[in-house]
């Protein structure tokens, strides 16, 4: 007699090994609900790794046999505000353990978000602008959804500190070198795997810490940045001759002043007169001041002379009115693009508009009465040991010839230079 539905076994899942299409170390099953064929892969892609795939297997099939199939986590995407609690974010609809790796990752995740800076707030200490949240945010999803792929799906939101390997986090550091993340990227990662570890010492989850000593890993460092290349001196005056008085007037100041594209875009009639200029960086809120050059205030004053501005106004929009750089469009990036073919250059041959401003740097930072705290205010960031590397020291031999120009050019009221 065939055997009744109540009376028939369910079938478990065998722990299967492939390398087709890089799948590695799998089960396979039906779907109860869709009768359809379903493949659940643990993200271990090595034959060798066996053991290490039958324990991922042996909890996976536990709460199988417990529960059923799991049901795949919807799609991240990145249109639209996230809305819910930082687990929710971070886990959504699912089930969170408390003192789990997701919820220690939320509680951080909090303290985080309550340090934001909102838009046009003072900087006050240990607060952080809202891409610096975003920033982090990512690189702690990240490092959860590396632990899903490695030990099986959702299992970070069950997984405890003291479940974390040196072999996880070590995994990890690797993933991110090998996504070809720069040597700081990598970095910034691994301070929030470890901010993550820290946070689960607190109380409410459990004053968790590792089993092992986190300086004793190995660590893999990124790629290295990559040396800036400054335009040549015929490139810069072929730029500024195919400029207008409004593109030439951002040109000296992005390499007088050391002005980015956020900087031109936020900056307003009233902070730069004659004799010096005083504004603060958005970005960092850092007292930004000092001298302005001869020929910067002289482009300055003939676009002012040019258009209809008040104090307080912005003193470059676009055509519409708009701020040179709001939501994801930045005109200066726009105009830089275009600028670049009509002279007949390529991004390799000559770099984005901020070039400009590591060009100023490098006349600014080779003057002999230079100082760290003088970069700092000319930078609009704070000076370190490495700025002080880059660019306070001698101009190399390839660019002593437009560095030695443009600092005779600022020096000058002349809006145009004779042609030679």
């Amino acid at each position: 007699m065939p055997k009744s539905g109540a009376n028939k076994r369910k079938r478990v899942p065998k722990l299967s090994f492939t390398e087709n299409q890089g799948i590695g170390w799998h089960v396979s099953f039906r779907d109860p609900a869709t009768g359809s064929p379903t493949r659940h892969r643990f993200g271990i892609r090595e034959k060798a790794r066996e053991p290490e795939a039958r324990v991922a297997y042996h909890r996976w099939l536990a709460e199988y046999l417990e529960n059923g199939p799991s049901r795949p986590q919807p799609k991240r995407t990145r249109k639209g505000a996230r809305s819910g609690s930082p687990v929710s974010r971070l886990n959504p609809n699912r089930k969170v353990v408390p003192g789990s790796i997701v919820h220690v990752a939320s509680g951080f995740l909090a303290a985080l978000e309550a340090r934001v800076r909102q838009p046009g707030e003072p900087r006050r200490q240990g607060t952080i602008a809202k891409a610096v949240y975003k920033d982090r945010r990512k690189h702690i999803t990240d490092f959860l959804d590396y632990l899903n792929e490695q030990h099986g799906e959702r299992m970070a939101s069950r997984m405890k500190i003291a479940d974390l390997s040196m072999a996880d986090v070590e995994g990890f550091n690797q993933w991110a070198v090998g996504e070809g993340y720069s040597s700081s990227q990598v970095n910034k990662r691994m301070q929030m795997v470890k901010g993550v570890i820290d946070r689960a010492g607190r109380p409410e989850h459990g004053g968790q810490v590792l089993s092992w000593n986190w300086d004793s890993r190995d660590v893999a460092h990124g790629r290295p940045s990559e040396a800036r290349t400054l335009p040549t001196h015929k490139q810069l005056r072929c730029v500024l001759a195919a400029c207008e008085l409004r593109e030439r007037t951002m040109v000296w100041l992005a390499i007088g002043l050391g002005f980015g594209q956020q900087d031109l875009a936020n900056i307003r009639v009233g902070q730069i007169d004659q004799e010096s200029y005083d504004l603060r960086r958005s970005k960092t809120g850092i007292e930004r001041f000092g001298a302005t050059p001869p020929l910067v205030w002289a482009h300055v004053e003939a676009y002012l002379g040019t258009t209809q501005r008040k104090p307080g106004d912005l003193l470059f929009v676009t055509r519409r009115g708009n701020p040179l750089v709001h939501n994801r469009i930045n005109a200066v990036t726009q105009w830089w693009s275009k600028l670049r073919v009509a002279i007949g250059e390529t991004k390799e041959s000559l770099d984005g508009f901020y070039t400009l401003r590591h060009l100023g740097a490098t006349d600014f930072g080779s003057r002999p009465s230079c100082s760290i705290s003088d970069m700092r205010r000319w930078l609009g960031h704070g000076a370190s040991s490495r700025v002080a590397d880059l660019y306070m020291r001698p101009v190399g031999p390839e660019y002593r010839e437009v560095v030695g120009w443009v600092r005779k050019r600022l020096a000058s009221k002349a809006l145009t230079e004779r042609s030679k």
